[in-house]
């Protein structure tokens, strides 16, 4: 169990249970995301993923629409250490931060850990806009599609229904496999992107 810290007890190991939202309009997004998943299923066993959306921006200045998903993950660490590790994946990317709500190459965002309410700074859980936006709802009800705001109990299913869907485009439904951790004998490697 995290204390209010986002941190496990010390001397005890725990697996997070969380869904990360995904998002990139610069490169090329499919393979940034593509890329970005790859590397989270290294952390977590059990990765389940969402659709893949294409979202008008929110915000910020003009700029490309935006490729979204979510990956629900069992993390070995704190919400703490999941997001610093978030932020190593991003900087690893190219993302610079040098507007709020401008154009990125990858944005990784812890947006829900069921039953977990956090606020500190630089770290809030829920995401504290998630019940605005409907392109990071749309993708985590895909992976936890019984979630409910562990500030008020409402489902996010019914907060979703209220924002509607407008300006989000489902594009694949089954967009991203885990590779083979060794592939059988005789088969050649997948390659890039694979």
């Amino acid at each position: 169990m995290e204390s209010e810290s986002g941190r496990p007890p010390p001397g005890e190991q725990s697996w997070l249970d969380a869904v990360v939202g995904l998002g990139s309009n610069q490169g090329d997004p499919w393979l940034t995301l593509h890329q970005a998943v790859r590397e989270l299923a290294t952390w977590s066993p059990n990765l389940i993923t969402s659709a893949i959306y294409r979202s008008d921006p929110v915000g910020g200045p003009p700029q490309p629409d935006f490729l979204n998903a979510a990956v629900r993950l069992r993390y070995a660490g704190s919400a703490v250490s999941l997001l610093e590790d978030l932020l190593a994946l991003e900087r690893a990317a190219g993302r610079e931060r040098r507007e709020r709500w401008g154009p990125r190459c990858l944005d990784l965002d812890i947006l829900w850990v069921p039953g977990l309410e956090l606020d500190q700074p630089g770290l809030c859980i829920p995401h504290p806009r998630l019940k605005e936006r409907a392109f990071a709802l749309r993708p985590l009800l895909d992976v936890a599609p019984d979630a409910v705001d562990p500030r008020d109990g409402v489902r996010y299913a019914t907060i979703l229904d209220g924002l509607g869907m407008s300006g989000i485009q489902l594009l694949a439904a089954a967009w991203f496999e885990p590779p083979l951790a060794d592939p059988p004998l005789g088969m050649d490697s997948p390659g890039p992107g694979w």
